[in-house]
């Protein structure tokens, strides 16, 4: 009796081996898929996906996720085919249903995938995935409010949910809140290292990389307290991308005049996109031939972003300018942005070869929607670079004042105006007015 109970206890066991090993190599090759898929090696994925289901062909397990990599990889068609047979047997899962709606997004059938994502609702009313995909429709309508509504309410479900988090941080940025924008992005690439859209918007969340083609007409007038005439200048500007969006440059073309003596001035202004929340400022001018204004100059600034909001820069420069030795200028910068605050202060040294001088600027800048922002800021020293003539690169130092605004009304027509004051003790004040609109294309 003994015996008989033995063998039956090591048939049973040998039994549970046979059956679980071939459930350990299907589990085995579904993870294997899963990692591929995450890592974003789609054809590795189908190719796992393909060998897992000849051992074991009805697994929906493994079907789904080779749908899945089918659609990443741009096989629309295989990877429906295979989901509406999945669907057929299973009506009612919700992440089918969602892959089902994004295929739909990438069809461009807006209407279709916002039907299958309140579907997938109504089976499963705590899908955050399917709230992120309502989240991204609405984003696209241009519903911005209705876009972080349902984010938020996919973060409720899932604190950790990238696309949830990504979606908040894009309208952030397009509403001109890059701090909190910052923030939420960061957090999207943190979770999801391989994903290139995450880690373009979190780089390109800084004010100059608005990436459309703008063109500018600008004017400025600056009058003098001590009699002299007015000091003009008219211009046009084009502002474009290049490298695939890596970079932002300026042209400009400007006409100058001071007093009875006009000069040509041309420039070039440069934001390439560096390492890891870094970018540049490189400023080239040159004035051929010029009498009043500095006939040529070039500045190069590094900005460097850390724990998310906060932004630091170093700079130096070197202007010539007729009846000068050359001025160098030394700078530095550091700002955070506190939501749709950004104070910044900014330090210079400056030396014309009599002795340095020391200059600084306080402001604040208030960023409205859609990259539009009021500012203010104050300070003391010379101008260098903002000088308005060789005159000023050597006057005294001033104080300043300065507030303005850059909004874009009817969408994409730019309005930029300021009003700056300068007061020298013992010298002459000036006050300034300028304009500028353009159109972004």
């Amino acid at each position: 009796m003994k015996n008989h109970l033995l063998r039956a206890i090591g048939a049973a066991v040998l039994a549970g081996l046979v059956l679980a090993a071939p459930a350990g190599a299907r589990a085995q090759g579904r993870d294997e898929v899963r990692q591929a898929l995450f890592a974003g090696s789609y054809d590795k994925a189908i190719g796992l996906a393909l060998d897992a289901l000849k051992a074991d062909p009805g697994n929906a397990e493994i079907q789904f996720l080779l749908a899945r990599a089918y659609g990443y990889s741009g096989r629309w068609d295989e990877a429906e085919a295979l989901l509406t047979e999945l669907l057929s047997r299973y009506p009612a899962d919700a992440d089918m249903l969602v892959f089902k709606a994004r295929m739909m997004c990438w069809r461009k059938d807006l209407e279709g995938a916002e039907r299958t994502f309140r579907r997938a609702l109504e089976v499963q009313p705590r899908s955050a995935d399917a709230l992120a995909g309502l989240a991204d429709l609405a984003s696209w309508r241009g519903e911005s409010d209705a876009a972080l509504v349902y984010a938020r309410r996919a973060l409720d479900l899932d604190a950790n949910h990238a696309g949830a988090l990504f979606r908040i941080g894009s309208v952030l940025l397009w509403q001109g809140d890059y701090g909190r924008a910052r923030g939420y992005l960061a957090r999207a690439a943190e979770l999801e290292p391989q994903n290139k859209d995450f880690a373009r918007a979190l780089a390109a969340a800084v004010p100059v990389y608005a990436r459309r083609t703008e063109v500018w007409l600008s004017g400025r007038n600056e009058h003098w307290s001590d009699g002299r005439s007015d000091y003009a200048d008219l211009g046009i500007s084009a502002l474009f991308s290049v490298l695939h969006d890596r970079a932002r440059m300026v042209v400009n073309a400007e006409k100058l005049w001071r007093g009875e003596v006009s000069d040509a001035r041309f420039s070039l202004q440069a934001y390439p996109q560096l390492w890891k929340g870094a970018y540049a400022c490189l400023d080239l001018a040159a004035a051929p031939g010029a009498d009043a204004v500095p006939g040529s100059s070039g500045h190069l600034e590094i900005y460097q972003s850390f724990l998310k909001r906060y932004e630091v820069s170093l700079g130096a420069g070197r202007i010539k300018a007729a009846g000068t030795e050359g001025v160098t200028v030394l700078d530095a910068s550091a700002a955070a942005y506190l939501g749709p605050w950004y104070p910044n202060l900014r330090v210079q040294w400056s030396d014309a070869g009599t002795g340095t001088e020391f200059s600084w600027m306080a402001g604040v800048r208030r960023f409205l929607a859609d990259a539009s922002y009021l500012w203010a800021s104050v300070g003391r020293g010379t101008r260098t670079f903002e000088a308005g003539s060789v005159e000023e690169i050597l006057a005294g130092p001033a104080w300043f004042f300065e507030a303005g605004f850059d909004i874009y009304v009817f969408r994409d027509i730019k309005l930029r105006g300021l009003v700056s004051r300068r007061s020298q003790s013992g010298g002459p004040s000036s006050t300034t007015l300028a304009l500028v609109t353009g159109y972004r294309f």
